[in-house]
Parts: structure tokens; C-alpha cells; sequence
């Protein structure tokens, strides 16, 4: 797992305190001393980026001394909550779950409050039962979109490839749309699948690229992340096209590595792996704060990555596109 630097939003994220109006769960471990048993609900293990951020929270779980278990649900919701259901049954002392809105979460977020055991989302959002937020939603998605508004020149055509079941792609799908109310640029959106996002995005893009012949104007692709913008460009090269822009958030190394290589115009650096690891360390606070602590949101700082900064980007994250 690559390093990262601690976002600065995180470290004084670390500050804060969840308030309770009780405790934490009877948990499966000792929580009175400080040793915790976490189940953590993954979106799924082709989600690069919530993979890292999980990878990070976990790490450092364990050099607490803390006990974690995950599952993988694959993108089904109906899975997730009965994976926090299971957890529940388990009496873990918190329940973490990653990208699933957290509205959509109800069943397994009241089954675990019922049970006075507190949950925590990375990048779901806060909702009953849910307390506390790692974000990386509409500010993650603020930059890319500045920059492909600015990159068209406030016209032409764009291919929006969005996913409405990740609260994180929700967010920065309504920052696009934000930067393009004022402007003549005009969308076809398709929402890609999860699995399968890579290969759906290329045959998306493959029939948009049919109907946008090279000439017909300024076009480019959004993802509302890198794997549906790589599956893009997968297209664009099969076509041999280079006239269209490609634009991803989250920064992982294919899309850093695309953006060194001219194929793609921009991204947005996410600091995953040390968010997770600063996540991690609100457990105890999460814990204490029980079930109807306040809401918390947490931010995940970002970097634009674009053409003209990739050279400065990997002078100062040399391993981000490893």
C-alpha cells in the first residue's frame, strides 16, 4: 500500500468529540478497556480507492490491538444491511460500512442502533443510526469540474458516466452539474454498473464516440470516478480517437499514469490511505458516543491532478501512480 500524507482536515478532524446521549454497544470485546471488535461493511473489492481508506482504518486498528472482520457485499445493498444484521448478531462495539448511501442502509443501521451499537460510514453520509462521515463527495468533485468547464470553454458535449447508488458519485455527479448550469455544454449520462465498471464504461463510451464523429466539437468524458474514465479511454484508443477530453476522481495510479501518458486530462487525488488511517483513530470516540452522538462529518483532502501539474504531482507523491 502506497504512503500518503495525513489531510490536514483529518488531523483536525481528530480534535473533536462525539457527544452521546449513551454509551457505546456491549460489544464482543473488552470496550470499557479500550479493545474493540469493528465489523466493517466494504462496498466492493473493485473499489480501489475504499479499499485503500478500509486498508488504512484497518492497519491501524491493528496496531491498536483491535479487532476487525470485513465483508464484501459487491454493491448490493440488500447485502450490505444484512452484513450490519450479522454484525449485530455478532455484538461488535462499532460497524463501519464504505461509499452505500446511508439512507439506503435503514434495515442494518436500526437493527445495530436497537442494539446500542454504534455505526460510522466512509463516504455513505450520516442518517439514523449512522453518525459520523469520512467525506468524498461534492468537494472531491468541485475541481474536476471547474476544470472541464474551463478545458471546453463553457460548450460542446459530454459523456457522464455516473453511479447513483455510491453517495460519493452522487455528490460530485451535483458539483458537475453545479459547474454546468450557466454554460452551452450539453450530457448524455449512462449509469455505469458495479462490478463490471471498466467494461461497461468502454462500451458506453464506444456508442457515444459513434454518435460524436472527430470534428463535431469540443467533447469530452466525466466519470464520477477514475474506473469508468479509464474504461473511456480504452474506447477512445480502440476508435483511435484523441479529440475527446477524459476527466476521473480519486486519483489511483491508472489514471495517474494516464494523465502522465496525455490520455487523460485530469483527476482528483484522494488521500485515502492515511484518511483511513485518521478515521480509525475516532473509534474510540465513536464508541463513547454511541448511537445518538451528533452527526460528524470528516474531510478527505484532495488534490487536482491535471496535464500541466502531473510533473510537480509526482515530485511530491512519487508513488502515486505505483
Amino acid at each position: 500500500m502506497k504512503a500518503r500524507r495525513i489531510a490536514t482536515g483529518l488531523v483536525a478532524a481528530l480534535a473533536l468529540t462525539v457527544t452521546a446521549a449513551c454509551g457505546g454497544g456491549s460489544g464482543g470485546g473488552d470496550a470499557a478497556d479500550g479493545e474493540y471488535t469493528i465489523g466493517i461493511v466494504k462496498f466492493a473489492s473493485s473499489d480501489q480507492t475504499s479499499e485503500e481508506a478500509i486498508a488504512g482504518f484497518r492497519a491501524y486498528a491493528e496496531e491498536q490491538g483491535w479487532e476487525t472482520s470485513a465483508v464484501d457485499p459487491q454493491g448490493a445493498v440488500d447485502k450490505a444491511n444484512g452484513a450490519m444484521q450479522d454484525y449485530v448478531q455478532k455484538d461488535v462495539d462499532l460497524i463501519v460500512t464504505a461509499v452505500f448511501d446511508s439512507k439506503t442502509l435503514t434495515a442494518g443501521a436500526q437493527a445495530a442502533k436497537a442494539a446500542d451499537i454504534p455505526v460510522v460510514s466512509i463516504s455513505g453520509g450520516t442518517a439514523d443510526g449512522i453518525t459520523a462521515n469520512l467525506d468524498a463527495g461534492v468537494s472531491n468533485g468541485e475541481p474536476v469540474a471547474a476544470q472541464l468547464v474551463e478545458d471546453m470553454e463553457g460548450k460542446g458535449e459530454v459523456l457522464v458516466l455516473g453511479y447513483k447508488s455510491g453517495l460519493p458519485c452522487i455528490g460530485r455527479e451535483e458539483a458537475l452539474n453545479d459547474a454546468l448550469e450557466d454554460t452551452d455544454i450539453t450530457i448524455t449520462r449512462n449509469e455505469v454498473p458495479i462490478p463490471g465498471q471498466v467494461e461497461g464504461s468502454t462500451q458506453f463510451a464506444q456508442a457515444w464516440l459513434a454518435k460524436h464523429p472527430k470534428g463535431s466539437g469540443p467533447l469530452a468524458v466525466w466519470g464520477c470516478f477514475d474506473d469508468p474514465a479509464l474504461g473511456a479511454i480504452a474506447a477512445l484508443k480502440s476508435s483511435g480517437r484523441d479529440d475527446v477530453l477524459v476527466y476521473g476522481i480519486n486519483g489511483q495510479p491508472g489514471a495517474i499514469n494516464a494523465i502522465e501518458a496525455g490520455d487523460m486530462r485530469a483527476t482528483v487525488y484522494l488521500l485515502a490511505t492515511e484518511a483511513g488511517k485518521n478515521f480509525a483513530k475516532l473509534v474510540p470516540d465513536f464508541v463513547e458516543g454511541g448511537v445518538d452522538a451528533e452527526p460528524q462529518e470528516v474531510d478527505l483532502t484532495n488534490v487536482l491532478v491535471t496535464t500541466d501539474t502531473i510533473a510537480d504531482f509526482l515530485s511530491e507523491y512519487p508513488d502515486a501512480g505505483e
